[in-house]
């Protein structure tokens, strides 16, 4: 049985899939999520013990030779006569492999991610392997040995910091099992990895969504070659198992002023860059959610009656106010993943200075935690003065790859009440991580004005089956 049968490519770092089950796909991406093999590597164990049983055919390459695809069907049909629809059916499902959290970031918060679905590998359930060396850094030599000596020193301190964190973890929580207790470990752990750490992440889209997401990441020419080399090698596969879907991916001129335009820093340079304990919450807004909309055009139904897999009226997304979450880059990370809001991004930058994670707060004063806090203060500094070099050697564009999870990070978006019941319900869960955890129960508060003036509604549901 060839491998080859169900991956555009064996070899690439990016690849589609193909000839398999879109549900046999999804529950693929989900194992891949939490095991230190490639797709590729749990598809071919599960191919091999039989456990999956799929035909020894490409039926993508039967179909290059079909009529449909030689005489040009689906073209004619898509391009000629017009039927936009054709992307909005079609989809692709691949892989992106060893590319940088940042790079994985911008993938994420293209325009067309709404109706993209991702999948990460997590660093919850295992340590990283390695970080990305943009090429960019190749014509400044001595920039690029420091840059590779930090994110060495950034990987060795991650070491170090696993069993810190497991101390005082254990210290607060006795009773927690030793697996537990090592998976929060190499969570907190991570605060001192930069965004140049390798990540994987498997990726479902429409055509349209694909083609779209493309156009905006080749945008990043002149500041980022991993992001647009990403984009190219997605092109490439996802072409391949939908020859005739995937089309207009060239960057736009405005496109390329937008992302111009966002790599310009907006951080206010400052003498000390703040130590925060934990994540807060900005209001723009002052006005009660509840004047947003008139009674009488309310379609609510029994909000009692919703559990916590209820889907919310669409009316919902009118209720809301304009916020700015100040959290950590690690925790940013989960929070643009909830598409149900817009958000405005900001390049992340080390003058927003440093967010500890809420375990070493909460042990403050003890000598492990004071050793944690030395070693994450030791290496933010080294990260500004690193950014700070990359910035002024006109490298925008790679400056972030040497931020730190730990880094602090201003959230600014619309939060409607749409989004705001499905994120507290999603992250006031028991197993999610404590910082997230802190965010989503400061905007309950925010917005507990909302459970007085909707009868029957409660944000959050998560205990409600």
């Amino acid at each position: 049985m060839k491998l080859s049968n169900y991956v555009t490519s064996t070899e690439d770092n990016v690849y589609a899939i193909k000839n398999i089950p879109a549900e046999v796909v999804g529950t693929v991406f989900a194992k891949v999520s939490r095991s230190p093999g490639s797709f590729r590597d749990n598809l071919y164990d599960l191919l091999k013990k039989g456990v999956l049983c799929l035909p020894d055919t490409d039926m993508i390459s039967m179909y290059k030779e079909s009529l449909a695809h030689t005489e040009g069907m689906m073209k004619k049909w898509g391009m000629a006569y017009g039927h936009a629809s054709i992307k909005e059916h079609a989809f692709a499902q691949f892989c992106i492999e060893g590319v940088s959290r940042w790079c994985i970031e911008i993938l994420e918060t293209v325009q067309a991610a709404k109706w993209l679905s991702f999948t990460e590998f997590s660093f919850h359930y295992h340590k990283p392997e390695g970080f990305v060396i943009p090429v960019e850094l190749d014509k400044h030599s001595e920039l690029k040995e420091r840059y590779i000596a930090f994110g060495q020193q950034c990987l060795k301190k991650y070491e170090e910091l696993v069993p810190l964190f497991f101390e005082i973890i254990k210290a607060k929580s006795p009773e927690m099992k030793e697996d537990v207790a090592e998976r929060l470990a190499y969570e907190n752990a991570r605060t001192v990895l930069p965004l140049a750490t390798k990540s994987n992440v498997a990726v479902t889209g429409n055509a349209r969504a694909i083609s779209d997401a493309i156009a905006e990441m080749l945008a990043h020419e002149g500041f980022s070659r991993e992001i647009v080399e990403v984009a190219e090698k997605i092109r490439m596969h996802a072409t391949e198992v939908l020859p005739s879907s995937i089309g207009h991916t060239e960057a736009m001129l405005y496109q390329r002023s937008c992302v111009g335009e966002f790599y310009r820093r907006r951080a206010e340079a400052r003498e000390a860059r703040p130590v925060y304990n934990g994540p807060f919450i900005a209001i723009s807004d002052a006005s009660p959610v509840s004047e947003c909309i008139r009674a009488e055009d309310r379609v609510l139904g029994d909000l009692s009656a919703m559990t916590r897999l209820s889907e919310l009226p669409g009316i919902m997304r009118a209720y809301g106010k304009h916020i700015a979450v100040t959290c950590s880059e690690g925790c940013h990370h989960q929070i643009i993943r909830h598409r149900a809001f817009d958000f405005s991004l900001q390049l992340p930058d080390t003058r927003y200075g440093l967010m500890l994670p809420q375990e070493v707060a909460e042990a403050s004063g003890t000598q492990t935690a004071e050793r944690i806090l030395d070693i994450l203060l030791t290496m933010h500094n080294e990260s500004h003065c690193l950014y700070n070099e990359l910035a002024d050697t006109d490298l925008n564009g790679i400056a972030p790859y040497v931020v730190l999870h730990a880094n602090a990070r201003r959230l600014p978006f619309y939060a409607n009440m749409y989004g705001l019941a499905h994120f507290v319900t999603l992250h006031k869960e028991e197993q999610a991580q404590k910082e997230i955890r802190t965010v989503a129960s400061q905007l309950e508060r925010v917005f507990q004005e909302t459970e007085q003036f909707l009868a029957g509604f409660k944000m959050d549901r998560h205990l409600k089956k």
